[in-house]
């Protein structure tokens, strides 16, 4: 593959070269005053982004991480609780909470469709569950459950509500004070647009409450070390990634210098405008359109296409789109549009499936997709 090729999976995705540039920097010590700083400016800018009036902890890992630290913070041994699973990555909850003794609740949405807040609070009274877990977007499918009408659901309950949300903080609204979440979960590949390497964790008032109210038996994920931390990093007790959080401190800059409505905007015309495409060339998206997530579309595949050969053919064309996961492996592809994503990579997506799709004898008119997807972009003035 050429050296200049685009990253169409669902992350990681691309890093502008500053944010890149920010990593050849000289690493200072963990403890100075001089990352002490810019740890703070990041925090403070995350805190934005997320819309909350509590804290936020950073530490090294990934999104896996960042949900095994959001569990073994809120679940102990018997704990009942609520997983919605709209997906492969709604799993990984049902094993977290299994593997801090709680007891998962299972429900499941069916194949394309996700959550909303209907009946939520019945089946948490029902079931007393003290802690539920959604992803607010299902990487595998596509899928965007509806957080904030859940959320709502949830006001006047005593759950707590944990959301992970790696595939949208940075491309997709998060208020954790409006919309009454506890905990929300990121890592830094996808929509914040920087190398993989953080976890990154925001918590309510009363989630930062519930953690220092009670000792767990936890070392590494023990969320009141962390948050000690964060307040003052003379307070050691892991060293930081700190060229990590120099990369993540100038592209929460660059997110900030953008504008959220504007980025939240670009994300949802851009998902729009792929969309359309791709059904202008007769492919069927999985997700129903009520459902439908501004960061990543997962697209059935035509009869008598095999993904390993769309993917060879997209690979030649210097554009990376990703398979399906577990059940859905073989039977679908994906196609991320986060972070950094631009018109002109929306176009180039569509025509270089065009041609691959055309090389693997679909029928297909050539130019029909890149069409739809210009209407919709100049429909938007983009």
């Amino acid at each position: 593959m050429d050296e200049r090729f685009l990253l169409m999976i669902p992350g990681p995705t691309f890093s502008e070269q500053s944010v890149l540039l920010s990593l050849a920097r000289i690493t200072r010590s963990h403890v100075s005053v001089e990352f002490e700083n810019i740890l703070k400016e990041s925090l403070e800018m995350l805190k934005k982004i997320l819309n909350t009036d509590g804290e936020v902890v950073i530490m090294p890992g990934s999104g896996t991480s960042a949900m095994e630290f959001s569990i073994a913070n809120f679940v102990e041994t018997g704990s009942r609780v609520l997983n919605l699973v709209s997906g492969y990555f709604g799993e990984y909850f049902i094993q977290a909470t299994r593997a801090r003794g709680g007891i998962p609740v299972e429900v499941r949405s069916q194949l394309g469709r996700g959550f909303r807040g209907d009946g939520i609070s019945e089946l948490v009274e029902k079931e007393k569950t003290k802690v539920l877990t959604v992803q607010h977007v299902e990487t595998s499918t596509g899928v965007a459950n509806h957080i904030r009408s859940i959320g709502e659901e949830l006001k006047n309950t005593e759950t707590i509500y944990i959301v992970d949300a790696v595939a949208s903080l940075g491309g997709m609204e998060v208020n954790m004070r409006e919309w009454g979440i506890d905990v929300v979960f990121t890592g830094s590949q996808k929509a914040l647009a920087i190398p993989p390497g953080l976890a990154i964790i925001g918590l309510s008032k009363r989630a930062v409450e519930l953690i220092e109210d009670k000792k767990k038996d936890l070392f590494f994920f023990d969320g009141r070390r962390w948050l000690a931390m964060m307040r003052n990093v003379r307070n050691y007790f892991s060293t930081m990634p700190i060229n990590m959080v120099y990369a993540l401190n100038e592209s929460l800059k660059r997110i900030m210098s953008e504008g959220l409505e504007n980025r939240y905007l670009r994300h949802k015309v851009i998902a729009e405008a792929i969309r359309g495409g791709l059904e202008a060339m007769g492919l069927n998206i999985l997700a129903d359109k009520e459902f439908r997530s501004d960061t990543v579309t997962a697209v059935w595949l035509p009869e008598g296409v095999k993904f390993q050969d769309l993917n060879n053919e997209m690979t030649r064309r210097n554009i990376m789109i990703a398979g399906g996961l577990g059940e859905l492996a073989g039977k679908i592809f994906r196609v991320g549009h986060m972070g950094l994503v631009n018109p002109n990579d929306a176009i180039s997506t569509i025509a270089a499936l065009e041609r691959s799709l055309n090389k693997l004898n679909y029928p297909i008119k050539l130019g029909s997709g890149v069409e739809a997807t210009q209407q919709i972009l100049s429909k938007h003035g983009f």
